[in-house]
């Protein structure tokens, strides 16, 4: 790869990053005041719930979800697994502490 290709790669790859984060950003004003599930108000101020609570985004749609809700979600999905017998699964949920 020459240096031509090279510049042109880190250009597009630049280009594209900032899209994405342009997106995400523009996506934080439709952040829930509340707990999607469960209603628990959400204070944005507040550094230790920004770091604790979980966003999801989908097709535009932004959901917000407290530790507990989490917590919870994840034990059904465990006792769904153990139930039923479910082998090979990849856990990709991060653990909740």
């Amino acid at each position: 790869m020459n240096r031509q290709q090279r510049r042109l790669l880190q250009k597009k790859i630049g280009a594209n990053a900032n899209k994405n984060m342009q997106e995400q950003l523009n996506l934080f004003h439709k952040l829930p005041e509340a707990c999607s599930s469960c209603q628990e108000p959400f204070d944005k101020t507040n550094k230790e719930m920004v770091k604790s609570w979980n966003v999801m985004v989908k097709q535009e749609v932004v959901r917000l979800f407290c530790p507990e809700c989490v917590r919870k979600a994840n034990e059904v999905v465990d006792d769904f697994i153990e139930k039923n017998n479910i082998k090979g699964v990849k856990d990709d949920r991060k653990p909740t502490d």
